[in-house]
């Protein structure tokens, strides 16, 4: 989500969020908690479920309550759910779950991973701490690929605008058939 852009038409429930947040809190490197990355980082997967099919919105989060309440059944936790967790017990759990291949737990916490680190990493404090400024980037790969194909570019161009067989010159004007 950009700055100062408006926030997303869909939002995540309260315990969702806490879900996210503490899940983002293990998976994401340690400056998410540090920097006060959280709200933005619950703000660009807001962003992202609200994209998605709502099946697709439904099954994730039925992912990440799963996870949750999974870690229940985690000896480390003694009943407790994932986001009542230490830190350290947490850490584990969520190594524990993604390290069991034969679970469908398993598969669902990795993606909920990868969309959480994905939401992280789209964050404009950690594109700058990483450097990541591609802007410059693309506008040079672009005046390069105009020079060597502009004149490809152009007749590809011509080629798909130009009047196809039949077409009238001129303005276009009513049809023969209808009436004034």
């Amino acid at each position: 989500m950009s700055p100062g852009a408006a926030g997303p038409a869909w939002r995540l429930r309260a315990a969702d969020r806490r879900i996210v947040a503490r899940f983002a809190e293990i998976a994401c490197p340690p400056g998410v908690r540090a920097q006060h990355l959280l709200p933005g980082l619950l703000g660009e997967f807001e962003s992202l479920l609200a994209a998605l099919p709502a099946w697709m919105r439904r099954s994730v989060l039925a992912g990440l309550m799963a996870f949750d309440q999974g870690a229940r059944l985690y000896p480390r936790a003694r009943g407790r759910r994932f986001t009542r967790l230490a830190d350290a017990d947490a850490e584990a759990y969520l190594r524990a779950v993604l390290a069991s291949r034969r679970d469908g737990l398993a598969t669902a916490a990795q993606r909920i991973k990868g969309l959480v680190v994905l939401c992280y990493y789209e964050l404009p404090e950690v594109k700058e701490q990483l450097g990541y400024r591609p802007d410059a980037y693309i506008a040079a790969v672009s005046r390069r690929r105009l020079a060597s194909y502009g004149a490809q570019i152009a007749a590809g161009e011509a080629a798909v605008l130009a009047p196809g067989p039949g077409a009238r010159a001129g303005p276009p004007g009513p049809d023969p058939g209808e009436r004034p």
